[in-house]
């Protein structure tokens, strides 16, 4: 567990090494605390948090519930494609004595780190998550960028040759698709509900700031449903060039029964035996039926690369 003090004023950081600096706090000074989800689950001094105690494990919910004394929420953010942090389950408590944060790795950690060394200004608590809302969206649009090139790649490669592995790639990239979808849409209520316990007259830089979250938010929500239609349009780019190879592979069966139909039926003909047949007795019957069978082979083939079939 770690505590840290917020400066309202000045909005800055710093970690609390020693307990007695609780003690000479202010009224413009207020307490966050960050812990894992064992020492959440076992501190007597939070009240109310059977909600979110509820919602760890649900890996889809991302959402926030606003009371008369506090607020409190969870967000499941799904992996990312830069790799920056794996997926994490994070958990906060607001309320008049300060602000409660949980998380699964060291993720907020980090962040905090970066807070101490820079200053964020001053703001509320409210306005200290909004901040750290922002450090987990930052580097989205990037990262949608380069998923929609990966999967620009995938297209290209698909009028060269078609992929062994195509629909298990597509099924993983449905998954990461629905999951970014769902988070950005919850992201987006989150911002709301937040924006909305404050008063644009008094908190009107806190308001305008959760709004700029929630339009962020919907961008990334805007991208990832572009994407999930670029998938798809991939999907049919793949189908119609099997249906292409399998019409080429008719194309080829047709053009080389055709070829042989003629064959067929010469063989067939003087295959009956009957007396008295045309070339039977001939000394090179055998021959000119051999030529001619040549010779329809050879007249096929040209028309047949005449029209492009072969």
């Amino acid at each position: 567990m770690h505590t840290y003090l917020f400066n309202l004023e000045k909005g800055g950081l710093h970690e609390v090494l020693d307990p007695r600096e609780l003690d000479n706090t202010d009224e413009n000074t207020q307490a966050i605390t960050l812990m894992c989800f064992e020492e959440f689950k076992a501190d007597k001094t939070i009240p109310y948090k059977s909600g979110l105690l509820r919602n760890w494990d649900r890996r889809t919910i991302s959402k926030v519930e606003r009371y008369n004394t506090y607020v409190q929420g969870i967000l499941h953010i799904p992996a990312k494609d830069s790799g920056r942090f794996p997926a994490v389950k994070l958990a906060f408590h607001l309320d008049g004595t300060g602000l409660s944060m949980v998380e699964d790795g060291k993720m907020l950690e980090k962040f905090f780190h970066q807070m101490e060394k820079t200053p964020v200004g001053a703001c509320s608590l409210t306005g200290f998550l909004l901040t750290v809302f922002n450090m987990l969206v930052e580097d989205d649009e990037v990262d949608l960028e380069k998923l929609e090139d990966k999967l620009a790649r995938i297209e290209e490669n698909l009028l060269h040759k078609l992929p062994d592995n195509f629909y298990p790639s597509v099924i993983q990239y449905r998954k990461e698709l629905a999951a970014l979808r769902s988070f950005y849409e919850q992201l987006i209520n989150i911002g709301e509900q937040m924006q909305a316990g404050l008063d644009q007259q008094d908190d009107e830089r806190e308001y305008n700031g959760w709004g700029v979250f929630i339009a962020r938010c919907d961008r990334l929500h805007d991208h990832v449903e572009m994407l999930k239609e670029y998938l798809l349009q991939i999907r049919e780019l793949y189908q119609s060039q099997i249906d292409v190879q399998q019409n080429r592979v008719m194309t080829f069966l047709t053009v080389v029964t055709t070829i042989f139909m003629p064959l067929t039926l010469i063989t067939g003909w003087f295959g009956m035996n009957f007396p008295n047949m045309f070339l039977m007795q001939k000394p090179y019957g055998y021959l000119i039926v051999i030529g001619v069978s040549i010779a329809l082979v050879a007249a096929e083939f040209y028309y047949f690369r005449k029209k492009k079939m072969l």
